[in-house]
């Protein structure tokens, strides 16, 4: 019986071992992910400097005072009438009854 109870706490213990080994194997492939992300980001980053260094050495400078970097957005007018957001907000008068009919809990005065 001794025996049968040690042998079932190897085993219990045997496999906890084979869990973890797993979980190392992840966290190790995890780990070589993130150092190749590090090197990238590292790599980009030395791009970024040496870009920056050009542009503050005078070289490929650009001139904003001729043209903006970015173009200009078009906008568009709106009649001094329209009731876009109001129409979205409030609804008009047959909504509002569906409403009404659909909650009526949402539209009664007394909430007790």
């Amino acid at each position: 019986m001794a025996r049968e109870l040690l042998l079932e706490k190897l085993q219990g213990i045997a496999s906890k071992a084979k869990l973890l080994e797993g979980e190392k194997a992840e966290a190790v492939a995890r780990i070589q992910e993130l150092e190749r992300e590090v090197e990238k980001l590292k790599e980009l980053i030395s791009v970024a400097e040496s870009k920056a260094d050009e542009m503050l050495s005078g070289e490929a400078v650009p001139d904003v005072s001729k043209r903006p970097i970015f173009p200009k957005a078009r906008v568009t007018s709106v009649p001094l009438a329209s009731k876009g957001l109001q129409q979205l907000v409030e609804p008009i008068g047959s909504e509002q009854d569906e409403l009404k009919r659909r909650f009526p809990q949402a539209f009664k005065s007394d909430w007790s």
